[in-house]
């Protein structure tokens, strides 16, 4: 696993909604004022940033066709969501009001969007009918296509889909079409449950990979692209410091190398699905260069490590739970490698269903805090290789256990 690298300066929505908050309590009221009118602008900014997600740039190598059928895809799906989203907001008003919880304009709108963040999720990883499962297989191990998206890497969920349809032959685009018609009305309904987190995770599972490669150690039967090759071993680039096509073609190639071990494919693609979730972190990660933000210092050699602060975004949508870390240690007792085992997260605004979206909101921290060495209990006493962190907002920070 590498160290903490997760930057986090802000939460673009946190700060749209309270704007959105702010402007409408600023404007000239009347009592008679409906509910409908105060949602308004938080109502318009979810929207709009849902919109985006379903944007296929200009730029996409798209048949006309196929283009045309897509957005025609994304708008029916845009107007169904936009229509259920005042329900929404009404009901997690009534929600909240008999709840012991402090409510506000904010808690609700912030619990909405979290439910709508959680169905991106959800729908990313739902897996299709046995031919689309089949098509999209084929087209991830053989087509270059399906990391070339136009679109930001945070908001590219719809292109990457298209853009893997476009890599498949002409005569199974419209099975194809048809499954994602049908994979978008699942939104808003009862869904089967989903699998769990792959343990390693495979872009984790590949750098070890490629640790060991780099070491004279055993080579999978698979040889990384040339570019991944002077990336990964030439210039020894960590995963976080990779572009995003890099980091979509190691995922790629992992896959083929899992196929090739004996992964089924049903397998292979559940871990590439995992693999390429946009989740709360990343749709809102702001990489600009700045330091780590949340990252707590090294700690001076026999000091106690700095228990990990608790993240401002998961402050805002009220995330709390736990992960349970795994780590592995040298001959000296010193921590090398850790990996999250487990992940019991809840979020307001999120009943009934996994929070996919936001259970690896805490990931790199504990990471990070285990690498350091955290939990070491007594003075002197031996690391615990599983040990778990509770996260609760009574503290605002991560407790162990």
């Amino acid at each position: 696993m590498r160290p903490f690298r997760t930057r986090l300066r802000r939460l673009c929505v946190a700060g749209a909604l309270i704007g959105a908050v702010v402007s409408a309590g600023a404007a000239p009221g009347k009592a008679a004022d409906k509910a409908a009118d105060k949602d308004g602008p938080a109502l318009a900014r979810m929207q709009s940033d849902l919109a985006r997600t379903f944007r296929l740039p200009q730029e996409l190598p798209l048949d006309p066709d196929l283009r045309t059928e897509a957005d025609s895809i994304a708008g029916v799906h845009l107007a169904r969501i936009n229509g259920l989203l005042p329900g929404w907001i009404a009901e997690e008003r009534r929600l909240q009001a008999g709840e012991d919880v402090r409510t506000t304009d904010n808690t609700v709108y912030l619990a909405v969007w979290a439910r709508l963040l959680n169905e991106l999720a959800l729908w990313q990883l739902e897996p299709g009918d046995a031919a689309y499962e089949k098509a999209t297989l084929e087209a991830l191990k053989t087509s270059p296509l399906a990391c070339e998206i136009k679109a930001a890497p945070n908001v590219n969920d719809f292109a990457a889909r298209i853009l893997r349809i476009q890599a498949m032959p002409a005569a199974q685009r419209q099975t194809a079409l048809a499954n994602e018609r049908r994979l978008l009305e699942h939104w808003a309904q009862p869904r089967p449950a989903i699998p769990a987190w792959p343990a390693p995770l495979p872009q984790d599972a590949a750098m070890t990979a490629v640790e060991k490669i780099r070491d004279g150690g055993a080579r999978p039967a698979l040889a990384l692209s040339p570019v991944l090759a002077a990336e990964l071993l030439g210039e020894r680039t960590a995963y976080a410091d990779l572009a995003w096509q890099s980091q979509c073609e190691l995922k790629r190639w992992w896959l083929r190398v899992s196929l090739a071990q004996g992964a089924s494919p049903e397998a292979a693609l559940k871990e590439f699905r995992y693999a390429t979730l946009i989740g709360v972190v990343e749709r809102y990660r702001m990489d600009d260069g700045g330091a780590d933000e949340g990252a707590p210092k090294a700690a001076a050699q026999g000091a106690a490590v700095q228990a990990p602060p608790y993240p401002d975004f998961a402050k805002n949508f009220d995330v709390s739970g736990v992960t349970r870390v795994s780590r592995s240690f040298d001959a000296a007792g010193k921590p090398v490698a850790a990996s999250v085992i487990d992940r019991r997260i809840k979020v307001r605004g999120i009943r009934g269903v996994r929070p996919v979206a936001f259970e690896t909101t805490f990931d790199a921290l504990a990471l990070h805090y285990a690498l350091q060495g955290g939990d070491g209990g007594r003075p002197g006493a031996p690391l615990p290789p599983v040990f778990e962190m509770v996260w609760t907002l009574d503290s605002e920070k991560g407790n162990k256990q």
